[in-house]
This record gives structure tokens, sequence and C-alpha cells, in this order.
């Protein structure tokens, strides 16, 4: 649909999908499916609708959330945001008592008011896997090498996955005794990579100096393995120390799994310190302005929902990967037909499509009553590979004429004829 007329007949932010676009969709969505399950995850719907409850940490984050009112008890009620808490909240109440590790994946739709590369968006289509209770640098791992091959499987070749920890600057920032204030203010100039800023704020901080000189070259802190030989020789913080060898860790497991030419680090990226705990990551793609996924380890989330379980789980933005993949690799495209049936009967035109559908071919039949020029031109516009045209001489000779879309004649035979040839991706 143009986005002219999405501006007029939708909220801003909102995207209507038609044929081949949602063709696409449905097609990344089943192979990152089989991925999740070859991987022994189970599916899992949640709903979309859930009690409201204000987020304390972030008053941004918060605002992000579209709420209305519960028309049977007046209560507020959230749309869901973010599936990670919902499945937290289930594995803490309902699978309480359910053996561990907990391995669940999901695609469905998310609802925030957020900025996307410089563009406000409402509702987000993701897939994702949550694996819960398990304290394992293998299970970060696990879930990093899931993503790297749900991207690899739907054709992304030009990517990467960037990885930090949220240990790292959450005990320099220990160190130095920060106020909450200084927190958040460094924590921005971070973000902007801002050193001449970062320099300012951080003058004159006598506790931690020497943790707090790393901060002062970011660039330093992003790049491939040789980053964390300089954060460890940096570094005298225990936390941030710990967080540098649980990366070593993972990208080691990684390395049995092929995967590390994929991987670059940034110790830089912080995410957000009140939801993640342990290894985050993100993947980047060339030519897409913003990470197509991300996760990490949540251990904290866990316990606000009564359960002492550990956590890791990351999501894949469906959308912004439908823009960059073409083609899936094992995707064969089979002819399409559109039949146009000038006889009375219409006996011989639903016989033929009911035979091409039952070879798995798109068989339409044409059931306006036009001239066959017409009929061509509908299915050259609408993407039809051949027109089959029966008429009252296909009647009498029991023969049926095969045209392309262009009006071009490819072959005049019998129904039995064309769908022999057509048999094991034959061709007519």
């Amino acid at each position: 649909m143009s986005s002219m007329l999405e501006k007029k007949i939708l909220p801003s932010g909102s995207k209507v999908f038609i044929g081949e676009e949602v063709k696409k969709k449905r097609d990344i969505e089943e192979q990152i499916r089989g991925i999740f399950s070859l991987w022994g995850f189970k599916e899992i719907i949640t709903p979309s609708f859930e009690f409201y409850a204000p987020d304390k940490e972030s008053e941004y984050r918060d605002s992000e959330i579209f709420k209305t009112i519960d028309l049977e008890t007046g209560n507020l009620l959230s749309l869901r945001s973010d599936v990670t808490p919902q499945i937290a909240q289930i594995a803490g109440t309902v699978l309480e008592s359910a053996p561990r590790p907990l391995r669940f994946s999901y695609v469905t739709n998310v609802f925030r008011y957020m900025n996307v590369s410089g563009t406000y968006q409402r509702e987000f289509l993701q897939a994702g896997v949550e694996l819960i209770g398990l304290m394992s640098l293998e299970a970060d791992a696990e879930v990093i090498a899931i993503a790297v091959e749900c991207l690899r499987k739907i054709g992304v070749k030009d990517f990467k996955i960037s990885l930090s920890h949220g240990g790292f600057l959450a005990g320099i920032f220990n160190v130095l005794d920060l106020t909450q204030d200084d927190k958040l203010k460094i924590s921005e100039a971070i973000s902007r990579r801002d050193e001449s800023s970062l320099a300012q704020l951080l003058k004159g901080k006598r506790k931690g100096k020497k943790d707090a000189n790393i901060l002062k070259n970011l660039a330093r802190l992003f790049g491939d393995y040789s980053v964390l030989e300089y954060a460890e020789k940096s570094v005298k913080n225990a936390t941030s120390r710990k967080s540098v060898k649980e990366l070593k860790k993972v990208y080691e497991i990684l390395d049995l799994y092929g995967l590390t030419e994929q991987i670059v680090f940034d110790l830089a990226d912080f995410r957000d310190f009140n939801y993640y705990t342990g290894v985050i990551f993100e993947g980047f793609v060339s030519g897409v302005g913003s990470p197509v996924c991300g996760g990490g380890r949540y251990d904290r989330l866990l316990k606000n929902f009564g359960t002492d379980d550990l956590g890791t789980g990351f999501a894949i933005d469906l959308d912004s990967l439908s823009n960059v993949v073409n083609n899936l690799d094992n995707e064969i495209k089979k002819k399409s037909f559109l039949v146009v049936d000038f006889s009375s009967s219409k006996k011989n035109g639903i016989e033929i499509s009911r035979k091409l559908r039952d070879l798995g071919y798109v068989a339409s039949r044409d059931i306006m009553r036009r001239e066959l020029k017409d009929s061509l031109t509908f299915a050259r516009e609408s993407k039809f590979d051949y027109c089959l045209v029966i008429d009252t001489k296909s009647i009498r000779t029991k023969k049926i004429q095969v045209l392309t879309s262009n009006g071009v004649e490819v072959t005049i035979s019998s129904i039995d004829e064309i769908v022999d040839r057509l048999k094991e991706g034959g061709t007519l």
C-alpha cells in the first residue's frame, strides 16, 4: 500500500502488508519457527492485554506503553510491550513447579510507541526465545548461536553480533561512587559516544580513577577479541574484570560453534542496567540503521515475579528483516495459473484448477465476465505466470490453450497432459 494512502487511513507508525509482503514475512516466520523447534524450544502464545504496572525504573520506557481501560473492572490494562516479562511471570506462577530449564519460543506482535531510525512506530513483529532456569555461560552462548543461525537461515549475509556485558560499566560506576544523576548523565554521554562530555563529567572523581580512565577512550572498547585483552589490563574492579572473563568464555564456546567470524565487542554498550545483568548482545545488518535482534541475561527481572530462576533470551525484529531479505535459500517458487473459462458449464475450469492445486501450484479462476485481453492484463498486473484458456472449442477438442500472461501461446494440450508435465516440478 502506498505510504500516502496509509497516512490517510491509519494512525502514524502503523502499516498494512499485502500479498508478496505478507508471503515474505510468513516465510521468514516459518523458517525461524523451524530453527527454534530444532533447538528444543516450545512455542508459547501470550495475551495481547495484561494488567498495567508502572515501570518504576524508567519513566521514558513507561511512556512508550499503550494503556486502556478495562471495560469490565475499570482498571488500567496495557497492550503487550515486551514478551519476556510475560514469560517470566508465567515461569514464576503457572509453571513454578515445572522441570527446569524452560525453553520457550514465540512469534508475535508487541506494541510500543517508539522512535526507530528516526520514525515513530506503534507495532512490531518479533520472534524470540527465552531459556529460563539455567545459570550457565553455555546458555548465553546458545541463544547467541540461535540468533546467528536464524539470520543465516533466512539469507542474511552481511551481519555482525555485538557482545557486551551488563556488569562491565556497572562495576566502573560502582567504584566511582556516583549519584543517580551522575549515572544518568554519564550513561547518556556514553550512548552518544561523547568523550569530551565524559571527560568533564569524570573530572574531579577521585574514587576509581584508574577505572574511570577507560571511559575516556571509548573507541578502544569496540572491536575484535583484542578489546577484551585491553579491558582486562585496564580495569581494576572485580565486577568489571569478572564481566570480561565471562565474555572470553562465551567467545570460546561460540568458537566451538564456528561463529566467531560474526562476533565483535562493544563494552560501552550497556542497554538497560535494571533489566540486563550479564552477557548482552545485538545483531546489526549492513544497510539497516537499528539492531535487527538483541537480548541477553536478565536474572533480576525474574525475581520481580517471585522466582529465583535465572534467564536469558533474545528477540528478532522481523519487520526490519523482511526489508533486507530477498529470497529464502530453500524457497522453490512454483508457477501460478489464472484459469479463464468461457464455457457455460465451467466443469473443465474447476477440474484443472483443483488438479493444479493438488500438485501445489497456485490456480485461481477468473470468474469475472470480461474479454481475454482484459484477463491477460489482470494476469500480468497480478503476477500470474500463465493463463489457461477454456472456450467452446476446448469442450469439443478436449484441449486447453496455455498462454503466458503476455499472451504468447505455450501449448494446446489436454488437462491430463498439462497435469502430467507439471508433476515433479516439470515444465509445460
